[in-house]
């Protein structure tokens, strides 16, 4: 193969990050979620890192002779080593291995010139968000233990560290995507298995199995080639005793795969750009399938032959005799949008970040009684945010259901459907079995289980009063520039706080002593809390979802478009 153009590939690379730059300030929502992810992975290891770095400095002379800390932080890094080329390869199987103007890069430069441009680009990328937490890192180190030596080799190991991950997650990465591509099964389910991937991943932090993990892969690297990265970043260091061979060795390592990996990574992005792809996974393919389908789901006078047979339809089969024809394809309209582009529902898993510490707490030492209210709660709001946005969700065949001859009852009848029948059995199931885990007496949890699917249903209707109150018809990016209607900011908020407020009222008239805490708090006597609590909870669940129902069905009924 060719040596690739540097100045070609400077070039592209330069492009790319600016890009990125521009993309991340071109929204709100987009600077709002940087600035979070910073915050966790710069501000965090920043403060954190920095202060413990100067506490090992300033004890260095006081660490016992036998002290593992070497030996740790050589298993550290063979593992930061094995996570950065998994982050990579994850990046890079997204959007990171596409050219965004392919036709027109590969017409201009050689591919070799822009795979090394990508290469560069996120190399740059990465290498930006992690310079402060290593600069401040090495700084501190060197400040408590007296020695410069750190603020030479700290940042120079992790410059290596990172060029070697990436050379190694690039190629990875791009063959996943490949895989992806030229398997049509991947490439339409893809999404779901995304999603299914989060979930496992999700699952394994809040339980004690990736803890597990990361301590095996640190036992197990400790003591091979990977793990002189250590000694290089501890070299100079009093009372480390760091290997200066083992700093060398690691250098040389970083020498020799660097460049071999880069052309594996370039080799590999020109096979993939210029590999046949899956039909699946074509642009236009997705377009045209995407429009038959809406065209499909517009016709709500009862067009659903084509897919009698589909297992949406076989799941409504039993409420037959009692749902009409346009109401039934409402429901399966829903379905197949979500099928369709499950993406767009990925919101919804936003809130399980506050089921993290639960979650912990019942993998380390048992459900308590807290979590069952919390899966109910969060049960109910997911299931509602499902059908958050039915008006905009109809995106550009609204007019043609406006004008079907459906009646507002049908059409919001068919949207709670769509998350009920889903949300009532997966929330009373999750709420079952967390409650028959929890100290719950049996009674309770099987009330609280009852109650959980009544209040799906009652959450899912005032969602979709809320939604149709509170449309968004715009596109959103949410993932790989993948770009879906989402439910409006207003609608989030206030499906949120409504249903919060109605769990909170409950909880305070069902539960005297927190009633009166409350009450000792505001200085209002704990019975007359009660009844406030009581009255919220009964507006949201009851009266709230009675009006909406009506109000949401006549709104539909007399929507005009503007």
């Amino acid at each position: 193969m060719k040596t690739p153009d540097l100045s070609h590939a400077t070039r592209i690379a330069r492009v790319e990050v600016v890009r990125s730059v521009r993309t991340v300030r071109s929204s709100g929502t987009r600077t709002l979620a940087f600035a979070f992810a910073l915050l966790f992975w710069v501000a965090l290891p920043t403060v954190g890192g920095g202060y413990l770095a100067y506490r090992l400095g300033r004890e260095l002379p006081n660490v016992p002779f036998d002290a593992p800390v070497l030996d740790l932080l050589r298993g550290g890094t063979a593992v930061g080593w094995v996570g950065l080329a998994a982050l990579a390869a994850a990046r890079t199987a997204g959007r990171k291995g596409e050219l965004d103007s392919p036709e027109g890069i590969l017409t201009t430069v050689p591919a070799r010139d822009a795979a090394l441009g990508l290469l560069l680009a996120e190399y740059v990328w990465m290498a930006l968000v992690a310079a402060i937490p290593v600069v401040t890192i090495s700084v501190a180190l060197a400040v408590g233990a007296g020695v410069v030596a750190p603020i030479l080799a700290i940042p120079a190991t992790a410059a290596l560290l990172l060029g070697v991950g990436l050379a190694v997650g690039f190629p990875v990465g791009l063959g996943v995507k490949w895989v992806t591509l030229r398997t049509p099964w991947l490439a339409r389910h893809k999404t779901v298995l995304l999603l299914a991937a989060f979930g496992l991943y999700f699952l394994a932090v809040t339980s004690e199995t990736l803890n597990e993990v990361v301590a095996a892969l640190q036992r197990a690297l400790r003591d091979t080639p990977l793990a002189w990265f250590g000694d290089a970043a501890l070299l100079g260091l009093p009372g480390i005793g760091a290997v200066p061979v083992h700093a060398l060795a690691a250098a040389a390592l970083a020498a020799v795969l660097l460049p071999a990996l880069g052309v594996v990574g370039i080799r590999s992005a020109t096979t993939l750009w210029y590999t046949d792809r899956s039909e699946a996974t074509g642009e236009e393919s997705d377009r045209k399938r995407a429009d038959a389908e809406k065209r499909g789901d517009a016709d709500v006078s009862g067009r659903v032959g084509a897919a009698s047979e589909s297992l949406g339809e076989r799941a409504l089969a039993p409420l037959s005799p009692f749902l009409a024809r346009p109401t039934r394809t409402v429901t399966l309209a829903v379905w197949r949008r979500t099928k369709r582009a499950p993406i767009r529902i990925l919101y919804v898993a936003y809130p399980l970040f506050f089921l993290y510490a639960p979650l912990r707490t019942a993998f380390e030492s048992g459900v308590t009684t807290v979590l069952p209210l919390m899966v109910a709660l969060y049960g109910t709001w997911a299931a509602g945010a499902l059908v958050l946005n039915p008006l905009g969700d109809e995106g550009s065949v609204l007019p043609t259901t406006l004008l079907s001859g459906i009646d507002g009852r049908q059409f919001v009848v068919g949207h709670v459907l769509s998350a009920a029948l889903v949300g009532v059995p997966v929330v009373a199931l999750a709420t079952a079995a967390t409650g028959a885990l929890s100290p719950l007496e049996p009674l309770r949890w099987l009330a609280l289980t009852g109650a959980s699917a009544l209040l799906v249903v009652a959450g899912t209707v005032l969602a979709v009063a809320v939604g149709t109150l509170l449309p968004r018809f715009g596109t959103v990016e949410v993932f790989r520039s993948r770009e879906v209607t989402m439910p409006s900011k207003g609608a989030f908020a206030a499906y949120s706080i409504a249903l919060l407020g109605g769990a909170v009222g409950a909880m305070v008239a069902l539960l005297p002593p927190l009633a009166g805490f409350v009450g000792g708090l505001v200085g209002v006597p704990g019975i007359a809390v009660r009844a406030v609590g009581g009255a919220l909870a009964v507006l949201v669940g009851v009266v709230g979802p009675a009006v909406g129902f009506r109000w949401a069905a006549r709104r539909f009924e007399a929507y005009a478009l503007d």
